[in-house]
């Protein structure tokens, strides 16, 4: 098979993600965790589509990549964006919405800033900055790789474009719990200018990786000035 057409065999990841988890919600009985699970299958299945049609692979080593990087979708998904809809539904609605402005900060640098301005920064702290400065760098680059953004500007665009959506579903999300009962959310959801700023930077790592690589740049197509 060749790899053009191998590709699509990545599809069955979501529908397997998709099968686990309707599964365990129903041998446990829990009807929020089966509409958690056909919500994130559904959206990883048009996001993994999406990705495979744009993808192109010329060798079977590009399909086990290939594969790395819709995992890591996956796993970047369940970090940032999950989406916990069955939640939503099985708690109490009271309807008193509110935007958690102590969840927000839309000044460039300030956490960067007072993160470092600590006399012993926390180890969560660290690893958050740390973890936004590199979380992007593997979706930039694979873009590239696969030629789904044919330029590094427009790699770029898409990373902080992503980042921007992750920091709006937060945003979306710490404000509807409050009209609701019962729902927690998990830790680190908040809306923050620095996080846009580090993935972004993140994005542009990615960049640089695969265009200080000789066959890599090969592969895109990109020859060295």
């Amino acid at each position: 098979m060749q790899a053009r057409n191998l590709k699509y065999l990545v599809l069955s990841l979501p529908l397997l993600y998709l099968g686990y988890g309707i599964t365990l919600a129903l041998q446990f009985g829990s009807r929020p965790e089966l509409i958690n699970s056909a919500a994130n299958g559904i959206f990883l299945f048009i996001i993994t589509y999406i990705l495979t049609k744009k993808a192109v692979l010329k060798t079977s080593i590009d399909f086990v990549w290939f594969v790395v990087f819709i995992l890591y979708v996956f796993v970047l998904h369940h970090l940032v964006t999950y989406i916990a809809v069955g939640d939503f539904i099985s708690s109490t609605y009271t309807g008193h919405f509110y935007i958690q402005t102590d969840m927000i900060n839309l000044e460039p640098f300030t956490t960067i800033e007072n993160t470092f301005r600590q006399t012993l920064p926390t180890m969560p702290t660290i690893i958050q900055i740390a973890g936004n400065a590199l979380l992007l760098a593997p979706l930039s680059f694979f873009l590239l790789y696969f030629k789904i953004c044919k330029r590094a500007g427009m790699a770029i665009l898409v990373v902080f474009l992503t980042s921007c959506a992750i920091e709006l579903i937060q945003l979306a999300q710490t404000t509807l719990i409050t009209g609701f009962d019962g729902i927690m959310l998990p830790d680190g959801r908040s809306t923050d200018i620095d996080d846009v700023i580090l993935n972004t930077l993140s994005g542009c790592l990615g960049v640089v990786v695969i265009y200080s690589i000789p066959a890599l740049r090969k592969r895109i197509g990109k020859k060295r000035r």
